[in-house]
């Protein structure tokens, strides 16, 4: 049985109007993951770097039941769960304000680094 589809340029307004998106992932979502915490991370746009690596753009959050880190763009490593920036970051506790001039998170989760000037307020 042979079946035919047959569409007119009519029924479809199909010109072209094609955006093409220079972003991979759109509103991308992963996770870090260690015995004592799972850290969620968010951002608006991601790019792959390699098949590890992600850069993630525009309001990138990382967000656990201890800590949040907010940036611009962040190197996300999906198999080495680790991530690092060179922009500016805002890292915040119940206690604690870090502002710097980026970060570098590896140790699935259990250790941040901050670099450049830094700003520590304590509550």
């Amino acid at each position: 049985m042979l079946i035919q589809f047959f569409v007119s340029k009519k029924n479809f307004d199909i010109e072209n109007n094609l955006e093409v998106s220079n972003v991979d992932i759109s509103k991308p979502k992963f996770s870090i993951n260690n015995d004592s915490q799972k850290i969620f991370i968010t951002a608006e746009e991601g790019n792959f770097i390699s098949s590890d690596e992600i850069m993630l753009k525009k309001n990138v959050t990382f967000k656990s039941n201890n800590f949040s880190i907010e940036a611009e763009n962040v190197v996300f490593n999906r198999s080495m769960q680790t991530a690092y920036s060179n922009d500016k970051s805002y890292f915040k506790t119940n206690n604690v304000i870090i502002k710097s001039n980026g970060f570098d998170i590896s140790d699935q989760g259990n250790r941040i680094i901050f670099y450049g000037k830094s700003t520590v307020l304590l509550k």
